[in-house]
């Protein structure tokens, strides 16, 4: 009887040792993963602005890296992209930009460097703008699957000067600020409807306005959207605002201060 149980004892021994050698060859070590490539985001836009000095503005792509407990290679990582020029809407090569070396070289101790870009602002057109297609090609670590492409709309502007202190004469009458935020970009303090003051981010082109985002949409997820125009005689601002669930084309006029 002593020996039946002294083997059924070995046996489960063998058999739980055999287990924990089988889960060690097969254990995922998340710290140690792949290292992946990509571009920060596959779609973006970049205002340019567009007036009689011509320029040609360096615009810089970031391409990034993750992978390895999220820490830097002791070693440089090089990247080649590829312009995709075929379609018509597609910006081309020579002429709405230009890229001086499609070789990248992400330095060791670092997970990010950028792509020079050349923007040739006296051809772009501001109210049909054309996607810059990037792709990257080679890499001496791996690309991303859903990040290795980027498409970036090249909007050209003119000159804008919206930032300021602004009345509503609708809705709740009260006092906003307008400040810039970048090329013909800006936020502006508050809507003329809720009693909290949430901002919304608005973008210039040529005088036609767009909502692009702002506080309820980056803190609760509550999309923002809408238009507007600016009337070039008074600076007054007529802005029609959408926030889902709440507003819906809501006429908005601010005046100059």
């Amino acid at each position: 009887m002593k020996k039946i149980i002294l083997k059924i004892f070995l046996t489960v021994i063998g058999v739980l040792t055999l287990s924990a050698c089988l889960l060690d060859d097969t254990v995922t070590d998340f710290g140690k993963g792949p290292i992946v490539l990509q571009f920060p985001a596959k779609e973006a836009s970049q205002n340019f602005l567009q007036d009689e000095s011509n320029k040609v503005y360096d615009y810089k792509v970031p391409i990034e890296y993750f992978g390895k407990n999220g820490l830097p290679l002791d070693e440089d990582v090089t990247v080649v992209v590829e312009v995709d020029d075929s379609k018509e809407d597609y910006a081309k090569e020579g002429v709405e930009f230009s890229i001086p070396n499609k070789k990248v070289v992400i330095p060791a101790g670092s997970n990010r460097d950028s792509l020079l870009v050349k923007v040739n602002s006296k051809v772009l057109d501001s109210s049909n703008p054309k996607e810059m297609v990037l792709k990257i090609v080679e890499s001496s670590q791996t690309p991303s699957d859903s990040k290795n492409l980027t498409k970036i709309t090249l909007q050209a502007i003119c000159p804008s000067a919206l930032q300021g202190d602004y009345v509503y004469t609708t809705g709740r009458k009260r006092d906003v600020t307008i400040k810039a935020t970048g090329a013909g970009t800006y936020t502006v303090s508050a809507d003329d409807a809720f009693s909290s003051e949430y901002s919304f981010n608005i973008s210039d082109v040529c005088g036609k306005l767009k909502v692009t985002g702002g506080f309820l949409q980056d803190n609760y997820n509550i999309a923002v959207s809408g238009t507007g125009s600016v009337d070039k005689a008074t600076g007054t601002i007529t802005i029609v605002y959408t926030v889902d669930g709440y507003l819906s084309n809501r006429e908005m006029v601010l005046t100059k201060k």
